[in-house]
């Protein structure tokens, strides 16, 4: 990590703020590394940040922006993500800020890597990072900084103050999967009687979960109604480099989770554990539609029971939680698709879950 020169820009014309420091963050680097900012638990603080992680030196076509690998935290805090290249955030801890680059899988939300550190070896690339902490409201302080126009992050500095302004927040009752990051991708809207989530990714990605406990018995069904408006991939998903999907997905009491995806290319029936590296062991997917798009909606029904038995070998005895997957950072395309009319049900109950 090595601090970038200060702008000839004067801090103290903006009352809001207390601190900036620039930092730059190279890709085979593993988290964390130390800014220069202190924060006392309740003070905010934004980041903004331009560049590239490269994950392959021999496809230029794998990469990462800051939306996919900048993460932030106080040591003791909860970890948090950037939005494609902005964040303000509330230090729920006092101390040291700590900002790093994400890739693998955390094993806790105090930013613990569960995947190893050698991972870090194919990483190039770098990631330019603005941190400002604020005396006071942040918003106010974004708009009192772009309206200077002397900053030259100028365009991140207006995400930033619309992040806030117009803040989009995930549908209720659902939370993002945050360990993979928070982003805002869905929407939840009511018409025409229908309640229905509205995915939209552009080369991003998100997981949003609501949580719940529904007994599984042989008889027990996990039914949706969904359309696809565009896949994010033309190609098959069952390869790390091409593993653009969306899809609906079931956890269990064993924190394992079956995914239900709409492939591009796969046929109707076929299965396969992830092929991300640190999700080989967690996740498996069901391939339950194939084609590229379907403007209108179609209906599933799936016995929980028997497909997870038959892909992922265990006989399954709880739903922790219902999931929607969106992935779009692969191939870097546009997913947007529509679900509906979710429930869990067997013989004796069922329980709506959108």
């Amino acid at each position: 990590m090595k601090n970038t020169p200060l702008p000839d820009f004067d801090i103290t014309s903006v009352d809001e703020i207390s601190k900036i420091d620039y930092i730059t963050l190279s890709g085979n680097e593993p988290p964390w590394q130390q800014t220069k900012i202190a924060i006392k638990r309740g003070q905010q603080y934004t980041l903004l940040a331009e560049g590239q992680i490269n994950w392959s030196a021999k496809d230029s076509s794998l990469y990462g922006g800051p939306g996919f690998h900048l993460w932030a935290r106080i040591p003791g805090g909860e970890i948090e993500n950037v939005t494609r290249g902005t964040g303000t955030f509330v230090s729920d801890v006092s101390g040291t800020i700590e900002v790093g680059i994400y890739y693998g899988l955390w094993s806790n939300l105090k930013g613990d890597l569960k995947s190893p550190t050698s991972l870090y070896q194919e990483l190039t690339g770098k990631l330019s990072v603005t941190l400002i902490s604020w005396e006071g409201d942040a918003k106010l302080g974004l708009k009192n900084l772009k309206a200077l126009n002397q900053f030259n992050r100028s365009t991140l500095l207006e995400a930033a103050y619309e992040q806030l302004q117009r803040p989009k927040i995930p549908p209720s009752g659902w939370q993002y999967l945050k360990e993979t990051g928070v982003s805002d991708i869905y929407a939840h809207v009511i018409d025409s009687g229908r309640s229905r989530i509205i995915l939209n990714s552009l080369n991003d990605q998100g997981i949003i979960r609501k949580e719940l406990e529904f007994p599984i018995t042989q008889s027990t069904y996990l039914n949706w109604d969904w359309k696809l408006i565009e896949h994010p991939s033309c190609v098959r998903e069952d390869r790390a480099k091409s593993h653009d999907y969306v899809s609906v997905a079931a956890e269990f009491e064993n924190g394992r989770d079956l995914t239900w995806i709409w492939s591009s290319q796969l046929d109707e029936g076929h299965y396969f554990d992830c092929p991300v590296r640190s999700w080989k062991d967690r996740e498996t997917h069901y391939v339950v539609r194939k084609g590229g798009q379907n403007k209108n909606w179609l209906c599933e029904s799936r016995n929980l029971f028997e497909d997870v038995k038959s892909s992922m070998g265990f006989e399954p005895r709880i739903v922790t939680a219902i999931w929607l997957i969106g992935v779009s950072t692969f191939q870097h395309a546009q997913a947007s698709a529509e679900f509906s009319r979710i429930f869990l049900k067997d013989k004796n109950k069922s329980l709506q879950v959108l």
